[in-house]
């Protein structure tokens, strides 16, 4: 079981930037530069070794995670403690280990590996830099405290920066599926109403060509022809989700086509006011009701009703039909669905014929 986690310490691999870090490692060359005459040749080449081997493991730590991270980190430490044989600059380097084990390790080992880290610098400190324990000690202490704590509120950021880009995209996952869902609710309602008015204008063509009333054929064979551009219109619509048509205008459209299959219809209209989403769930109400009637229904009358009140609009449907039950379909409990998102609500009944009643608003 690995004791990292899994986010490596950068988030683009092989970026000359991710460097960036190890210009704080030039504090090694401190002790360097103020010993300059004092030291020989080969040791200048010793630190100069130590530090090249240093970058080197950096440089493959940080886009390392698991069991290769720990082995590399354990190289590391014990490179600035054997390092520190020949420069104290080493206690520089500690405080990169640390950072790593704040940001890379589990919770419940950071502490464990920080514990390591300070027992390594104090045993450095007493046994090999014995010279100069208080400028290799307390450096190493500060620097290592203060990049581990770095290293951990890194990684919470991390964190905090990976469930915000997940959260993002669930939103816009659920944004797609609602939006598919929109459009199907939108095609079964206006296709639906849509083929049912054409197959119903097919029909009277059908029966006054084969009476030879050629000129009320070609009339009705013209309006299957606009239907279904009007209904090749509303499906364009309803993929971008735009519906220009008043609801007045179409319960208008609406009593035309019930009148076509000869059924009377009555109309008491009031102007309303409505946003553009309300209306629209009100125009896809009374085309569901309309295409179940022309469906279903042996009515010959029916009645609209578009009305409002201060806290309410309603619609309602009346017809004389028989029909003795309603067993709601995908129509009925996607014209709910669409109420319900527009804080309405759907009722009916056939206790003297159909009865539906749309209300968008506080319950009517």
């Amino acid at each position: 079981m690995s004791i990292t986690t899994e986010f490596t310490l950068v988030e683009k691999r092989r970026s000359f930037w991710n460097a960036g870090p190890l210009i704080f490692s030039t504090f090694y060359f401190f002790p360097l530069i103020f010993n300059w005459a004092q030291l020989s040749v080969v040791n200048i080449a010793l630190q100069v070794v130590v530090y090249l081997s240093f970058v080197v493991l950096y440089w493959q730590s940080i886009t390392k995670t698991g069991n290769a991270l720990v082995m590399n980190l354990v190289l590391m430490a014990g490179l600035c403690v054997a390092g520190s044989w020949v420069t104290t600059g080493t206690s520089s380097l500690f405080g990169f280990i640390a950072f790593f084990c704040g940001f890379n390790f589990l919770p419940r080992y950071k502490i464990i590996a920080m514990l390591v880290i300070i027992a390594l610098v104090l045993l450095t400190a007493k046994f090999i830099a014995t010279q100069q324990t208080v400028y290799f000690l307390m450096p190493a202490l500060c620097v290592a405290c203060g990049l581990f704590i770095f290293g951990w509120m890194s990684h919470r950021e991390r964190v905090h920066k990976e469930l915000q880009r997940q959260s993002e995209e669930e939103i816009k996952r659920l944004g797609a599926v609602a939006e598919r869902e929109r459009i199907a609710r939108d095609l079964h309602d206006l296709l639906g109403h849509s083929l049912s008015s054409i197959a119903l204008k097919a029909e009277l063509a059908s029966k006054f060509a084969a009476a030879n009333a050629l000129e009320q054929a070609q009339s009705e064979a013209q309006q299957v022809a606009d239907l279904a551009r009007e209904a090749l219109s509303e499906v364009r619509q309803a993929v971008t989700g735009y519906h220009q048509l008043a609801l007045d205008a179409q319960l208008h459209i609406l009593a035309s086509r019930l009148k076509d299959k000869g059924i009377a219809v009555t109309l008491e209209l009031q102007a309303v006011t409505l946003d553009k989403v309300s209306e629209a769930c009100l125009c896809f109400f009374a085309k569901e009701i309309c295409t179940n009637i022309i469906r279903h229904s042996d009515a010959d009358k029916v009645c609209f009703t578009l009305r409002q009140t201060d806290n309410n609009v309603f619609v309602e449907i009346k017809d004389n039909g028989s029909i003795k039950s309603i067993k709601e379909g995908n129509g009925l409990m996607g014209i709910r669905t669409r109420l319900k998102e527009c804080g309405g609500q759907l009722f009916y009944h056939t206790e003297q014929g159909g009865y539906f009643k749309a209300v968008l608003g506080e319950a009517g």
